[in-house]
């Protein structure tokens, strides 16, 4: 088969592009500057994208969106959005165009959906977080699912926490654990549905080739961890220290303003529509996870 990805070149985009090829299934990858050969242009803030790039192509993979990783800056919040209803709105009108349309769009989502809870396990049936996140996350599987006007099978997954070497949360928590001022965050209560990024590239390949799956997904482990139980796992993996008290969540809001919500959002969600498929995890736990990237 032919998939197109966009975000390929992000952390999870890189994953899904081995998962794919090693299945042995050709791969092409929509980004704003080509470089390689198999890269092909795009811009969806102007609403082009190379027709060449969808020619042929069974699926489509939809990565591609500004971080919310970086400071909530009113620009970057019109970014965040913009950047995901553009480029889905550049990928609808391009694959209208097409005589043959690909079978099946595979669109990433994000937890970010599910209200701030201690309490309650998500499942996909669940939504409806108030605020920006929520507002982003709603917007984006509505565009997602105009697919299904192409004829097109629709498969929206509502991606966790991703570890993984160079990128995602392990970036930005690897230099402070290993000068080993490693700790919780806030009451370290909230819950952190992670994932490792193979196992996520596996769950995306399954949903791009199994004709049997649409919907949502759950993209996340097979049990979700409280932070203080991550931080404590990785500083032992690293075998530094683990230090207690940790920083109040006063003072997350008052270095990341109103993203200091990403840190301490606490979405425990349920792994089990994968388990009734027969999905297999490579990763587990929590601690295999760790061990296999640091």
């Amino acid at each position: 088969m032919i998939y197109c990805i966009t975000g390929g070149s992000g952390l999870v985009g890189r994953a899904v592009h081995r998962a794919l090829t090693s299945q042995g299934h050709d791969v092409r990858i929509l980004t704003r500057t080509p470089k390689k050969p198999g890269e092909f242009a795009w811009n969806p803030a102007q609403g082009s994208v190379d027709p060449a790039a969808l020619e042929g192509v069974h699926g489509v993979i939809h990565l591609a969106g500004a971080s919310v990783s970086e400071r909530w800056t009113a620009k970057h919040r019109n970014a965040i959005m913009d950047s995901r209803v553009q480029g889905a709105e550049t990928l609808y009108r391009a694959l209208a165009a097409l005589e043959h349309r690909p079978e099946v769009l595979v669109s990433a989502s994000a937890v970010g959906i599910y209200p701030n809870s201690l309490d309650r396990t998500y499942t996909e049936d669940d939504g409806g977080a108030p605020g920006f996140l929520g507002d982003v996350v709603r917007a984006w599987e509505a565009q997602a699912d105009r697919f299904e006007e192409l004829g097109m099978r629709v498969a929206k997954l509502r991606i966790g926490i991703v570890l993984g070497r160079g990128g995602g949360v392990l970036g930005t928590l690897l230099p402070l654990f290993r000068l080993g001022l490693g700790s919780a965050l806030g009451s370290g209560r909230h819950w952190m549905p992670w994932i490792h990024v193979d196992d996520l590239a596996q769950m995306i390949l399954r949903l791009a080739t199994d004709r049997s799956l649409s919907g949502v997904w759950n993209g996340v482990g097979p049990a979700s961890a409280t932070n203080r139980d991550f931080s404590r796992t990785l500083a032992s993996v690293l075998r530094k220290p683990f230090w207690v008290p940790a920083p109040p969540a006063v003072a997350l809001r008052l270095v990341l303003g109103e993203m200091a919500q990403i840190a301490l959002m606490s979405t425990r969600c349920s792994a089990e529509k994968w388990r009734g498929i027969g999905f297999t995890y490579r990763f587990g736990d929590l601690r295999s996870a760790l061990e296999d990237l640091v």
